[in-house]
């Protein structure tokens, strides 16, 4: 047993570590609270260790906006303060560019005997298998100086659930703060409900603490005239006495920091590299890349993409098969790891309160204490209706690109678990969803809030409810997945599949086409009654193939008017709409996901100007954010009224599926037509925007062969050039 709570006393013995219960009300006792309001924010991560920081690159105590260091769903740093001579510390620049790695530069404010800016602090911040951090101070008086560094460190040990706002009636024990014996670390605990005891272990080296009292721990620091003095610190996250990374040596800071270099080298090592005429979009690109990297979000079961940081760094189903798809060209391994770990959590039984049944792909998961505890349904939780869809539309995808049919035939269990979930889903027509668990979604497409479907007149639809991105993601699955069992053998599979996707295509022409709207309803509610509100779902549609191209073509024009348009992107929701809202998540809003895809619908219709557009579009709105970074959304008000897009207050940065959708957007362009199987690579009249220039790509991958490729625009057109080509493919390019 690791720990033993002695309760008579108020104490719980660990090892070598003695806490005691802290009584002391935490922020005067105050309700978890979060702020929706729009705040500056600086991020790193790496696995599932993350952190948020303030815009002075510190983490303030009792904030309302998610400040934080995060392990495992839990905040085990709630506040981290600096103080030189008991005054903050004024921040002249910081780094963040690496995404894992960050450095802060400040200087020293006016104090009793120490003029202003006399002393330099420079904090290096690295994730690894822990938080490593290196302050150097450096004297640029002109005489010796002394003073006390002062660091405060508390944590509230919440559960993600809280930061976001969830109070519940009671809480662990959180422990007073407790130094080591030789005085080189200080410890924070908290005893969770679920039994398990979480510390926050903070070791300092090379120079240790003068004194540690209580949730300070301060240095006295003496420096020469143009000297410097180091100190390094080690933040380590436990349950149970167990390490919350990947490994419990001792390192130094320098040697975490070459490894965090290295590990982040050996996995772009394998990506295509893209460079074109265009610095700006290459540095959105490398954004794009770092960031995924980020996003990578390890479980027991494999790699898979957290959604967002800070609220969604878990693995979403919908996200991860999203982004795979986005980035599969470009970063197949990356596509293999979604595709594998969400195949690893497939439902397996009937359970309502987590909304798993066999065959079904999860929506999110969770490690927190709120789930380990079986407080919410997150273990995982199952209630999205389009993930299992976009799992084996991503699986068919990435065959097509790798030709590895052996992976398809070793998922074949799983695939046949997940058709016969769909065709139980869809027994009595298209696929649907409700609320099942008292703690889950009320709906359960990616436009996943309470408002996100309402009739005309603004009213909710009622459940059950059959989205129409929904039905357009079962139609390409099936389309797609046929011609994989044919590969593997399996031909009765593959003509049962496609009599089921033109059924589908048939009766979903009939019943979601608005005739007076010249558009496809947003959803079909309980009763069967389409909800008219003019949306971007249907956006979804259109790469697809489940509209006949002339509908398909007014629904294209629609999305690219005034009314869905804004100059920066295409909105969720029509203006005209009586739900539209340019600040709400999902009913006026613009998502670079949402927009790329319905791009790549355009591509497939001949709209490659369209294509274009929306691309230069989101160019700029990258260029207007912090790092060349799209965000997970931005307001939806028109560009006339604003010279910068304007901030969604709580929006997720980076973002997986955001950062994927440039990469989508350069394929719409460049038109790949993969078929590994048979050693072929189509690029089909291949068209760049003009300001674009020239691109090149290098190491693009069909099945075992690798390609170089450069691709020129000249009197309107795209040319395509093989620079290189390694092993066993035949590029066939079609002007």
């Amino acid at each position: 047993m690791v720990g033993e709570k002695i309760a008579e006393a108020g104490l719980f013995t660990t090892g070598r570590k003695r806490f005691v219960v802290d009584k002391r009300p935490q922020c005067q006792g105050l309700p978890f609270v979060l702020t929706d309001a729009a705040h500056p924010r600086l991020v790193l991560k790496y696995a599932n260790q993350f952190l948020v920081l303030d815009q002075s690159a510190l983490i303030p105590a009792c904030n309302t906006l998610g400040y934080g260091f995060y392990s495992y769903d839990t905040r085990h740093i709630s506040e981290w303060d600096m103080y030189l001579d008991d005054m903050p510390l004024s921040l002249l620049s910081s780094t963040i560019d690496d995404g894992y790695a960050g450095s802060f530069l400040y200087t020293n404010p006016q104090t009793d005997t120490l003029p202003q800016q006399k002393v330099t602090i420079l904090r290096e911040v690295v994730l690894g298998d822990a938080l490593y951090e290196r302050i150097t101070f450096e004297n640029f008086h002109h005489k010796p100086v002394g003073f006390v560094f002062k660091l405060r460190f508390q944590s509230d040990f919440a559960d993600m659930f809280e930061v976001r706002g969830l109070n519940r009636p009671q809480r662990g024990d959180r422990m007073m703060p407790v130094p080591s014996d030789d005085g080189s670390s200080l410890y924070l605990g908290y005893k969770g409900l679920d039994g398990a005891l979480l510390e926050t272990q903070i070791e300092f080296h090379q120079t240790h603490p003068d004194t540690i009292s209580d949730d300070c721990v301060l240095f006295k620091v003496n420096l020469p005239v143009r000297q410097k003095q180091t100190l390094e610190m080690r933040i380590s996250c436990r349950i149970d006495g167990h390490l919350s990374g990947v490994d419990d040596n001792k390192i130094t800071f320098e040697q975490a920091q070459s490894e965090s270099h290295e590990r982040f080298k050996n996995w772009s090592g394998n990506a295509t590299t893209i460079a074109t005429g265009s610095w700006v979009f290459d540095s959105l690109l490398e954004r794009g890349r770092r960031d995924i990297y980020m996003l990578r979000q390890p479980t027991p079961k494999g790699y898979g993409l957290g959604a967002g940081v800070p609220w969604y760094c878990a693995v979403f189903g919908r996200d991860s098969a999203i982004t795979g798809w986005q980035v599969l060209p470009y970063m197949p391994e990356l596509s293999r790891e979604c595709i594998s770990v969400l195949a690893a959590y497939q439902g397996q039984a009937t359970n309502q309160f987590r909304a798993e049944q066999p065959g079904r792909i999860m929506h999110e998961i969770r490690f927190g204490e709120l789930a380990r505890g079986g407080k919410i349904p997150h273990t995982p939780y199952y209630g999205t209706v389009d993930a299992t869809q976009l799992w084996i539309y991503l699986l068919c995808k990435y065959v097509h690109w790798t030709g590895d049919l052996d992976f398809a035939r070793d998922l074949w269990p799983q695939v046949k678990l997940a058709v016969n979930w769909l065709d139980k889903m869809t027994a009595d027509g298209f696929i649907s969803y409700m609320r099942v668990s008292e703690q889950g979604l009320e709906n359960q497409g990616w436009k996943d809030s309470g408002d996100s479907v309402t009739h005309q007149d603004g009213a909710l639809a009622r459940p059950p409810i059959a989205i129409c991105e929904a039905q357009a993601y079962l139609y390409a699955a099936r389309v797609e997945l046929a011609g994989l069992a044919e590969l593997l053998g399996h031909k009765a599979i593959a003509k049962k599949l496609r009599g089921q996707a033109a059924e589908l295509k048939s009766e979903f022409a009939r019943q979601f086409w608005m005739e007076e709207e010249q558009f496809i309803a947003i959803a079909l509610d309980g009763q069967g009654r389409k909800v008219g509100s003019v949306s971007s779902n249907p956006g979804h549609c259109l790469f697809t193939g489940i509209l006949d191209d002339d509908k398909a073509q007014i629904v294209a024009r629609r999305l690219m008017g005034e009314d869905f348009n804004s100059g920066w992107g295409i909105r969720t929701l029509a203006g005209s709409a009586s739900a539209f809202n340019p600040i709400s998540y999902h009913n006026g809003s613009i998502w670079p996901h949402d927009n790329a895809i319905i791009a790549e619908g355009f591509r497939k219709l001949g709209r490659v100007s369209d294509v274009h557009k929306i691309m230069r579009g989101l160019l700029e709105v990258a260029q207007c954010e912090p790092d060349f970074r799209l965000p997970e959304l931005f307001c939806g008000f028109d560009r006339i009224k604003s010279a910068a897009p304007i901030d969604y207050p709580v929006s997720c940065s980076p973002q997986a599926w955001a950062a994927g959708s440039m990469f989508q957007l350069l394929s719409a362009c460049v038109n790949f037509q993969p078929d590994a199987v048979n050693k072929r690579l189509h690029i089909v009249e291949p068209s760049l925007p003009k300001w674009l220039g020239n691109v090149e790509m290098r190491n693009i991958r069909v099945g075992q062969a690798e390609v170089d490729l450069a691709f020129n625009s000249y009197n309107g057109g795209t040319a395509c050039q093989i620079l290189r080509k390694s092993g066993n493919v035949k590029v066939v390019i079609e002007s």
